[in-house]
């Protein structure tokens, strides 16, 4: 009965969390709100530990980690980088990689708890896994774990300096591109923004195209109406970056930095783009 009652408890607290999160989102200071995701993140582990087989639960720790790890996380090493401080830099990578890492697991477990043959499609081909997606997630309903694996799994790799995981590839952009089948705009337009970075940066080898990252980038722009800040954001630094276009980075940065303000979905997202839109243009002479 205690365990039980725990159990409920654990549930309710979680519940709690998960429809929190949608006014999280409205916060307004940077500074504050990291502060607040690293202790959210502690939390929740608290919570996810009694109530492990919750499926919001779980999604929600995994987007927060994400979160904390991109907007956060990796800011302090593109900070550390910037002062000639190396060491921390790459400690700061390393941590941001393992953040990643626990929020594709989260993630993961979720789609293991509602199918056992996930792990062998991720295993096959990616033409198979296509199939296995569509065959057993095909509601729009459907679409946060396939989108949060691939996102925080596609995250973890470009965190990592482990050349060889560079073989999971296919498997996450069949996942992104599923995703993106499901709801194109789920979380900003997300899978689209995914897709136009991978396009963007990887050679062609590894299945990239400037002009296909160009494509899915102006789609997400069109999705959201440009207030998302975050497909600007990676727009530039991938695509304008790699075709060596500056006047549309510069553009879409400055664009990043004079906004309205897009309301509540999305103006902490927002506030991050902004720091890290800050970051790069104070690198412009580097990168170009």
């Amino acid at each position: 009965m205690g365990c039980s009652m725990t159990h409920l408890s654990a549930d309710l607290a979680g519940s709690m969390a998960v429809e929190s999160m949608p006014h999280m989102r409205g916060f307004w200071d940077y500074e504050i709100a990291g502060q607040g995701n690293a202790a959210g993140i502690m939390q929740l582990e608290s919570m996810h530990s009694l109530s492990a087989d919750n499926p919001q639960l779980s999604l929600t720790l995994c987007a927060s980690y994400v979160g904390y790890a991109f907007g956060w996380v990796e800011v302090a090493a593109q900070r550390a980088e910037a002062a000639g401080d190396y060491d921390r830099a790459t400690r700061q990578t390393r941590r941001a990689e393992l953040l990643y890492r626990r929020a594709r697991d989260l993630a993961l477990g979720v789609m293991r708890s509602r199918d056992s043959g996930i792990d062998a499609a991720l295993k096959a081909k990616p033409e198979q896994l296509a199939a296995y997606l569509d065959n057993h997630y095909r509601d729009p309903e459907d679409v946060a774990p396939v989108f949060w694996v691939s996102a925080a799994w596609g995250a973890m790799l470009g965190a990592s300096e482990d050349i060889a995981a560079a073989i999971d590839l296919p498997v996450i952009v069949t996942m992104v591109k599923h995703a993106a089948k499901l709801d194109e705009r789920y979380e900003g337009a997300g899978a689209l923004v995914f897709l136009g970075g991978f396009n963007s940066a990887y050679p062609a080898e590894f299945g990239g195209s400037p002009a296909k990252g160009k494509e899915y980038f102006e789609r997400a722009l069109q999705v959201t109406g440009r207030r998302a800040h975050q497909v600007q954001l990676n727009y530039a630094r991938t695509y304008a970056v790699t075709v060596r276009d500056k006047a549309l980075f510069l553009s879409l940065l400055n664009e990043i930095l004079e906004p309205e303000d897009e309301g509540n979905e999305f103006r902490l997202a927002n506030k991050i783009a902004r720091v890290r839109a800050e970051q790069l243009l104070s690198n412009v002479d580097r990168l170009f």
